[in-house]
């Protein structure tokens, strides 16, 4: 089996900015795995350091066998999704079981003027969504929210992200200043599941957890402290496609609605993603458009969101077809 690793660089369209910091580009692993017949799977690996706080170095190092103890789950991901992508490419199917042909998504809006916001709303309505979730945590949250919801009018859903950024207080002091805007939900108001438990005993907008769930064990966790309302899953930090359908099926479960989320992966991470939340009957919209953040030709590896719903691959296996120039548009370098 030929084992490759490269480092990809997908520049975003315009500055990425939310409560964690801004991003001018987005590094991630891109794992290639070849049989002896010249079946190749692909497997992507995406840490976000500012995000799950862990360094791309470390996850090359666990991928290329230089690294002690058990491999971070990104690491996991990448090494699943390649071996999945390559076993369902010899036998001509996608690696999930698409129930259905499409899945909803979020139009995401970064942080920044609330001309800017309105701007990145109005191309949003213009595409059909239906679903906004608009990145919070800054003084201007207020004529922000206002702006946006004036634009968007009364029926599309908004929900709010704020990473994180606000103590339990300051997240009730501002969710219900908020609150008149007609929120569908408010996310990761606070860092910790303990904060999110306390900011939702004290007010009636849905609560999500997104940063502190890495897998089954923060479901069950969340849903015994009573954190939440919805959980953000991500592929790469629950260690694949496996452990994130498994994880899934636990919220259920416990009485939790999941969504599937984006770590900003390139396409190979957004096509597992959809096809996991159409085999698992996902309804609630998902943060999977994230790819229409990027400027970069890899971004239209996948068809274009239409009317707020994403078409899910069908593949062989995962229905990703990048060629070798709009790679090397984004390639930093190939590791050994």
């Amino acid at each position: 089996m030929r084992r490759t690793l490269a480092v990809l660089a997908i520049p975003f369209r315009r500055p990425y900015v939310t409560a964690a910091g801004t991003a001018g580009e987005r590094e991630l692993l891109l794992l290639r795995l070849e049989d002896e017949d010249g079946v190749r799977g692909v497997g992507e690996a995406a840490p976000f350091e500012p995000y799950d706080g862990t360094p791309l170095r470390d996850v090359a190092d666990a991928l290329l066998g230089r690294a002690d103890g058990p491999p971070p789950p990104q690491a996991q991901a990448a090494e699943e999704m390649a071996r999945l992508d390559l076993e369902a490419r010899r036998e001509g199917r996608p690696i999930c079981e698409p129930a259905v042909a499409t899945i909803p998504v979020n139009w995401t809006v970064a942080a920044g003027p609330a001309e800017e916001a309105v701007a990145r709303v109005k191309e949003g309505l213009r595409l059909g969504y239906t679903c906004f979730k608009l990145k919070v945590g800054f003084p201007d949250d207020l004529d922000r929210v206002a702006a946006v919801r004036e634009a968007l009018g009364d029926w599309p859903a908004l929900r709010l992200d704020a990473n994180g950024a606000w103590s339990v207080q300051e997240a009730i002091e501002r969710i219900e200043a908020l609150a008149e805007h007609d929120l569908e939900l408010v996310e990761q108001p606070c860092r910790t599941l303990d904060e999110l438990a306390e900011v939702r005993r004290a007010v009636e907008v849905p609560i999500a957890a997104d940063e502190p769930i890495r897998g089954i064990d923060d479901v069950r966790l969340a849903a015994s402290l009573g954190a939440c309302d919805v959980v953000a899953l991500k592929l790469a930090t629950c260690g694949g496609i496996g452990p994130t359908r498994e994880a899934i099926r636990v919220a259920r479960s416990e009485g939790l609605e999941p969504v599937l989320s984006s770590t900003l992966d390139g396409p190979w991470g957004i096509a597992a993603a959809l096809q996991v939340a159409a085999a698992e009957g996902l309804t609630l919209p998902c943060g999977l458009a994230t790819l229409e953040l990027f400027s970069a030709r890899i971004a239209k590896a996948l068809r274009r969101p239409r009317a707020g719903m994403l078409e899910v691959p069908v593949g062989p296996g995962l229905g990703v077809e990048v060629d070798d120039f709009d790679l090397a548009e984004v390639l930093v370098e190939e590791l050994r």
